[in-house]
């Protein structure tokens, strides 16, 4: 073998550094046991089988470059991952390429071919913070989020630390107040800021025994936090309803938080430079002091409260969203202004959406009838 490249990070990332043509580990498998499967058992020597031929040492499969994606640690039999040496002694590699492979799997590698000095260790690199984010987000935030011009200012300071890669350590912040205001919008627009693909996740979504299992890791080959975060697109991590996560639970989080590193008992993370956005509904800081307690209050670097929506900026989200939904102007003139007037009535921008998309759909459908 000549090259053993361990590479971390996204999909878009591995595969922009992988060969153009190459085999990879489910392709690889599949031909093993489709081998095995025709392989006739012979036992030379039994009376009537005295010409039958002995067995012969199969040949190795020739594999110029082999590439194992992250995905495929779960769709192959659990021994191959855990045999991985027996397995790759079958085959005649030349390189092989491993996107984010668990600990125990590097480790096997490192025992096995560390000394040939052949492998390389390659962390994706994320988009920094610059002088020109700061300025951008500063031009460019009162345009996207509508009615939110406080939280810009706050949102700068608190990343400024940030820029140029300066501090190491993450930055965390956390955004409340009620549903539909501009929250998850400005973990997005500050995504596209910076580059990169937004990491989402929805604690909501967890039930008690499967966020124990996520956040921990389980099994190398089961969903875990640790296996999203180490596959993530961009330094922007956005924690979706924070607030639902058990309380039981706050303790996993203090490593990501304060320092650089996120490990389970499958995999070591580096969160150097990354802006963790946590979303919550609650109403103030003291409630969230109360619900939260001071362990994890005290680790964000920003608390920042998103005001409810005035009558003027569900106008102004109206007349925006009216721009984006009906770009051929399918709604008249005189109810695009009821509907502007009715998005005051509203309570948030997804239910402004709502109404502008249910209306336009409404004049469709009638069209349709006639």
């Amino acid at each position: 073998m000549k090259k053993i490249v361990m590479f971390f990070g996204s999909d878009r990332a591995f595969v922009e550094r992988i060969p153009k043509t190459y085999r990879n580990l489910s392709d690889i498998a599949m031909q093993m046991d489709d081998e095995n499967k025709q392989m006739q058992l012979v036992l030379v020597g039994l009376p009537g089988n005295e010409n039958a031929p002995s067995k012969t040492k199969k040949s190795k499969i020739k594999v110029n470059n082999f590439i194992i994606f992250a995905d495929e640690y779960s769709s192959v039999n659990e021994h191959v991952i855990i045999n991985f040496l027996s397995f790759i002694s079958k085959l005649s590699i030349t390189n092989m390429y491993i996107q984010n492979p668990p600990i125990h799997l590097q480790e096997q590698i490192k025992r096995a071919f560390g000394d040939l000095n052949i492998i390389e260790e390659i962390p994706q690199k994320y988009n920094m913070v610059t002088d020109k984010t700061i300025r951008s987000i500063n031009i460019e935030f009162d345009k996207r989020v509508i009615g939110q011009q406080a939280v810009k200012e706050q949102i700068l300071k608190a990343i400024f630390p940030i820029m140029n890669n300066v501090q190491c350590k993450p930055i965390v912040l956390l955004f409340y107040g009620n549903s539909g205001i501009g929250k998850t919008e400005t973990a997005q627009f500050l995504t596209e800021q910076i580059g990169g693909k937004i990491l989402r996740k929805q604690f909501s979504m967890y039930q008690n025994n499967e966020f124990a299992n996520y956040l921990f890791g389980g099994k190398y080959n089961e969903k875990s936090f640790a296996k999203d975060l180490i596959a993530r697109d961009s330094n922007v991590i956005l924690l979706d309803e924070f607030d639902k996560a058990y309380s039981v639970f706050h303790s996993a989080f203090y490593q990501l938080f304060d320092e650089e590193i996120y490990e389970d008992q499958n995999y070591r993370v580096d969160v150097r430079h990354a802006i963790i956005i946590c979303t919550s509904n609650y109403k103030s800081k003291d409630e969230i002091k109360e619900k939260l307690g001071d362990p994890i209050f005290n680790r964000f670097d920003g608390v920042i409260k998103f005001e409810d929506l005035s009558q003027e900026a569900k106008k102004m989200i109206a007349t925006k969203e009216l721009k984006e939904l009906d770009e051929e102007k399918i709604i008249p003139e005189n109810v695009r202004k009821i509907l502007v007037e009715q998005s005051t009535k509203l309570e948030n921008a997804r239910e402004i959406r709502k109404l502008i998309k249910d209306t336009k759909s409404l004049i469709e459908i009638r069209e349709i009838c006639k």
